[in-house]
């Protein structure tokens, strides 16, 4: 039996380097939708035209850099690498990013992976403690029906979601990027 305490996050073996054109600009790394998921939680969406808000409102601070599955929507103004690269070479990508914006999913455990902070739009399908990590900036939207865990077929018009700004996203950008790189929490179990 395995008893103690241990630090809780994922790790991927070898990375491969992506090389990115230079740009003065600190780099995000962002995903615009989970379409291309095995299995596609529309409850876990936000919104396309929202994350090209966000872009469209940082642009001139944060070059953005859009990983993720070539069925995902385009964000114009981004360098556009979906389905370009493999996955340890999204995971390249994601270390050489400053920041990792999206939402629930397999990116935001490959941020973690290899110690990129995230602002993940969470809406209200799962809460935070369930999924994700203390170094992010975890976007939750409280409202009565949540956590619903629902896969989709929304009763109630995705309402955590809608209720998930742009200015809110923005915002938890910056002091998400204010925090900097070092010293990312780590969740412990003590078993």
């Amino acid at each position: 039996q395995v008893t103690g305490k241990f630090s809780v996050k994922p790790y991927i073996g070898p990375i491969e380097i992506y090389p990115l054109p230079p740009d003065p600009r600190p780099t995000i790394s962002i995903q615009s939708s989970g379409v291309a998921a095995s299995w596609h939680i529309t409850t876990k969406d936000w919104f396309p035209e929202r994350f090209q808000k966000v872009v469209d409102a940082l642009a001139d601070d944060f070059r953005f850099v859009q990983v993720g599955s070539a069925k995902d929507p385009e964000l114009v103004g981004t360098l556009d690498m979906r389905g370009k690269t493999s996955i340890r070479e999204t995971a390249g990508v994601l270390k050489a990013s400053r920041l990792y914006v999206g939402q629930v999913g397999f990116l935001m455990h490959l941020a973690r992976s290899v110690n990129c902070r995230s602002v993940i739009v969470y809406g209200g399908r799962e809460h935070p403690d369930q999924s994700g990590y203390p170094c992010n900036e975890n976007v939750y939207s409280a409202v009565e029906c949540s956590p619903c865990w629902l896969l989709s077929e929304c009763k109630v018009g995705k309402i955590c979601m809608d209720n998930i700004s742009v200015e809110i996203v923005t915002e938890a950008i910056k002091r998400t990027y204010d925090r900097g790189t070092a010293n990312l929490e780590l969740d412990v179990a003590d078993l």
